[in-house]
């Protein structure tokens, strides 16, 4: 168990690096941190991941309440996208990829975003018009 001083030390540290820290910027900054054996980078990407996990936590909140749903609700939208030509199809993947891309609003980490069939093709369509991406004619949804 640490005693009065120990802990008295320990906070007067702490207050000190923070105070190092606070003061320094650009390559002074990673130099100081290397040299107390952390990585910038990985302490960059951890404060970004603290900023992001509550979006993605959104993202899947609304993912799981969309494969909740009924699918019966959904059954005759679904059939009018699934009933489209397959080059409709692909034109309305590759809308979606695109706005993906671009504002970053939802990921498409199943299959590692490759479509390998027609059956591929109509779960991802029926996904994105769940999910309220796309509507019934296969126009993005804003």
């Amino acid at each position: 168990m640490e005693t009065d001083r120990e802990l008295s030390f320990r906070e007067e540290l702490l207050e000190e690096i923070q105070q190092e820290i606070l003061s320094l910027e650009g390559s002074e900054l990673d130099e100081y941190l290397i040299a107390l054996g952390m990585d910038p980078n990985d302490l960059l990407e951890s404060f970004d991941a603290v900023f992001q996990a509550p979006e993605i936590a959104a993202k899947r909140r609304k993912f799981a309440a969309a494969r909740q749903r009924p699918r019966e609700s959904q059954a005759p939208l679904s059939a009018m996208v699934l009933s489209f030509d397959p080059a409709k199809k692909r034109e309305i993947h590759s809308a979606v990829t695109k706005r993906v891309d671009l504002t970053g609003d939802m990921t498409i980490a199943a299959r590692n975003r490759r479509i390998e069939s027609d059956n591929d093709l109509d779960s991802f369509l029926e996904a994105c018009l769940r999910l309220g991406l796309i509507d019934e004619s296969g126009k993005l949804k804003e």
